[in-house]
C-alpha cells in the first residue's frame, strides 16, 4: 500500500540536452514500485568513465514514459539549464552556507557508516583468528652494579598526545534539488504515450527498449529484476500495412530468443483509448 506521502510524490525531471533524467535514488525507486518504470542508467563512474557495464545514476526516460509521468500527477518537468542559472544567481549568503552544511552532515553521516561497517568486519575477522598462546616475557635481573642508570635519572617524558585532524569522505550529492526550487518547465512538445504503451502499463507490465530484440519494447510480466522478457512488442497505427515479412521475420526472431511477438493497433474513436486496443502473439513452433 502506497503512503500518504508518497501518493503526493512529485518526481524531478531533469531536462538536459533534450534528455529526460531522473538524479535522486528516491525518485528512481517510486517511479519503478508504483508506476512500472524502469527507465535506463546512464550514469558512469569518475574513476573508470569509460566503462559500459555497471552503470548508474542518472536514469533516463523516454518521452512518453516522462509524458506518462506527467499525465498521473506523478511529476514535473525542470529545465536544468535554466533553473540553475536563474537560481544559483540570485541566491542569498545564508541559504548558500545552508547547503554547504548539509552536505558535511552527509559527510558525517557516511563516515559514522563507514566507520560501524569498519568496525563490524574487524571484529567478525578477530573472531575467526585462533588465540595463540603468550610466550613468558625473559625477565632479565639487574643488579646495580649492572644497571646502565643511576636510579636517581628523571622518568621519560611521555609523548604529546595530537589530536586528529577530522578527515570526512568526499560525497558528490546526486541532485541538487535541496538547493533549487520545483520549477516546472514547458512541456507542450512531449508526445502523448500510445494507446499501445498505456495499454501495457496500466495492466502492470514492465517495458523497455526492444532494439536489442529489433522491437520497440522488451515486455514483461513484472520487475525485470524477477521476471525475463515474455515478449518483443511493436506498435502500429490501426491503418498501418503490415509486411507479411515483418511478421515472419519478428515471429522466427522471438521465438529464437525465447520470446512470443506481439503486435497491435489503436482503434480510432471510444472514450477509452485503452478499450479500443487489439494485440495478437504469433509465436513459432518446431524451431
Amino acid at each position: 500500500m502506497a503512503t500518504e506521502q508518497e501518493e503526493k510524490r512529485q518526481v524531478r525531471i531533469s531536462r538536459v540536452a533534450g534528455r529526460f533524467l531522473v538524479f535522486d535514488i528516491e525518485d528512481v525507486m517510486y517511479i519503478r514500485r508504483h508506476h512500472g518504470l524502469c527507465a535506463v542508467l546512464t550514469g558512469t563512474m569518475p574513476q573508470n568513465p569509460t566503462q559500459n557495464l555497471f552503470l548508474g545514476l542518472p536514469v533516463e526516460l523516454r518521452s512518453e514514459e516522462a509524458r506518462l509521468l506527467l499525465d498521473n500527477g506523478a511529476a514535473y518537468i525542470a529545465d536544468e539549464t535554466a533553473v540553475h542559472t536563474a537560481q544559483l544567481g540570485s541566491m542569498d549568503e545564508a541559504t548558500r552556507k545552508a547547503y554547504v552544511e548539509s552536505l558535511k552532515q552527509q559527510r558525517r553521516t557516511a563516515q559514522r557508516a563507514f566507520d560501524e561497517e569498519k568496525a563490524r568486519i574487524k571484529a567478525e575477522h578477530q573472531g575467526k583468528r585462533q588465540p595463540k598462546k603468550a610466550k613468558a616475557p625473559k625477565v632479565e635481573a639487574e643488579t646495580e652494579s649492572d644497571s646502565l642508570f643511576d636510579s636517581t635519572s628523571p622518568a621519560a617524558t611521555p609523548a604529546p598526545v595530537v589530536k586528529e585532524k577530522e578527515i570526512l569522505p568526499a560525497i558528490t550529492p546526486t541532485t541538487s534539488s535541496d538547493l533549487l526550487s520545483s520549477t516546472t518547465a514547458p512541456s507542450d512538445d512531449l508526445p502523448a504515450p500510445s494507446a499501445f504503451y498505456r495499454y501495457l502499463n496500466s495492466r502492470g507490465f514492465f517495458t523497455t527498449p526492444g532494439l536489442r530484440f529489433g522491437g520497440d519494447y522488451s515486455v514483461y510480466p513484472g520487475d525485470p529484476f524477477r521476471y525475463h522478457a515474455h515478449y518483443l512488442a511493436n506498435s502500429y497505427g490501426w491503418d498501418d500495412e503490415i509486411p507479411m515479412l515483418d511478421i515472419v521475420t519478428s515471429g522466427r526472431l522471438g521465438t529464437a530468443v525465447k520470446k512470443s511477438f506481439m503486435f497491435g493497433a489503436e482503434k480510432s474513436g471510444g472514450s477509452d483509448p485503452e478499450e479500443n486496443v487489439r494485440m495478437f502473439c504469433v509465436e513459432w513452433a518446431g524451431m
